[in-house]
């Protein structure tokens, strides 16, 4: 048995910082090594599900997350033109959910870790596996030797890429973009996620804490497409002119440095994602689309799986396999789930529009039954 137990975490992203977070709080030695020279994470608005909060509640976190986010009680989905289609109340759980900036929730969990347990300015580019340890090397020539290694480097994992283990990305046809703004629009319902589901595009909005509202859009594009000529802001107020007026709105109040974008891309649920003492964590592992909102919630979820099954006796390789074995059905449903979702919003014809927006005004008690299903699960 070791007796100085070190796990890296390669990335330094929620999952990574939450996994850092979890094996600190039950006595290991974690150390993240980051890429990036300061330790911050960009994006704009999330929300934490009762099956998010449920893990920030065991890290001793929920009070603070509360103090900085924003409670969220329904999830709305309506038509362009505004029309409701589904209201799910989501306040019935034990626990809030809570809308937050990802720079927020980055805060909560990394300022819970001992400075010294992050290096940053590291990029990973190969690993070694020598009996019962792990040697991480990186480009700047720093060589890294650990009991254990957790890659938690995001959607292009390059500890992915060294197990070799999973098929490529694959682009499914979306880009999004995502803003962040002060003006809160007429239409606002407080508490209230209110998403517009169009002709292959989509938009919706939310309340986060401190007064900020985060929006995100998405259409139907080529991979890569680049921004038009006239700007990311001018491309959506012209995409978005005739839909329920709290959209162009929000677009209008935004300022362009604040509108990011992204192609959406996922993989297909496959294992094993661990070999001996090394594993994957949230997209590094299981890349999904954004459409359920559980990407951080899951990374959420393996960071307190995977410390709970490196709990003593300590062996990386059996508590890396039991960790598999617990979150890969859990994950690969939550992909699945989140693809089957972005597949509805591919529809173009307005006859097929106009037939989905029917069906989910139908099936809006099964729709409401499996989302709080869904969110009602703790790891």
């Amino acid at each position: 048995m070791p007796t100085n137990k070190k796990i890296i975490i390669i990335g330094g992203g929620i999952g990574g910082a939450a996994t850092a977070l979890a094996l600190h709080r039950i006595g290991l030695e974690a150390v993240v090594y980051e890429q990036t020279k300061q330790l911050r994470e960009v994006g704009a608005g999330i929300a934490l599900w009762a099956n998010a909060t449920h893990i920030l509640k065991n890290f001793g976190l929920l009070e603070e997350a509360l103090g900085v986010g924003y409670v969220t009680t329904n999830y709305q989905f309506n038509s362009q033109n505004g029309k409701e289609l589904v209201n799910i109340p989501v306040d019935g759980f034990e626990l809030p959910v809570i809308a937050i900036h990802r720079a927020e929730l980055h805060q909560l969990l990394w300022r819970n870790v001992p400075n010294e347990n992050f290096v940053l300015g590291q990029t990973f580019e190969k690993l070694e596996i020598a009996e019962n340890k792990v040697c991480a090397h990186f480009s700047s020539g720093l060589i890294v030797e650990g009991n254990a290694l957790i890659g938690a480097d995001g959607l292009r994992s390059r500890v992915q890429d060294a197990l070799k283990c999973h098929a490529p990305l694959i682009y499914r046809n979306f880009k999004t973009w995502r803003g962040l703004t002060d003006y809160v629009p007429r239409g606002y319902r407080p508490g209230y996620i209110q998403e517009f589901l169009g002709g292959g595009q989509g938009f919706g909005f939310m309340m986060l804490g401190k007064g900020r509202m985060y929006w995100y859009a998405v259409a139907t594009a080529t991979e890569g497409q680049p921004d038009a000529p006239i700007g990311r802001r001018k491309e959506l107020e012209s995409m978005f002119q005739d839909w329920f007026a709290s959209v162009p709105e929000l677009i209008a109040a935004t300022d362009e440095a604040n509108i990011l974008t992204t192609d959406l891309y996922d993989r297909p649920p496959t294992k094993p994602w661990s070999k001996q003492n090394i594993t994957l964590l949230g997209d590094a592992a299981h890349p999904m689309l954004p459409t359920m909102g559980q990407g951080a919630c899951t990374a959420l979820e393996d960071a307190f799986v995977v410390a709970k099954c490196l709990k003593q006796p300590f062996n990386p390789t059996l508590a890396f396999q039991q960790y598999e074995l617990e979150r890969f059905p859990r994950t690969k449903a939550m992909v699945e789930q989140s693809l089957r979702a972005g597949k509805m919003g591919e529809l173009h014809h307005p006859l097929s529009v106009a037939v989905r927006n029917t069906f989910m005004k139908l099936m809006g008690a099964t729709i409401s039954s499996s989302f709080k299903s869904l969110h009602a699960y703790r790891a």
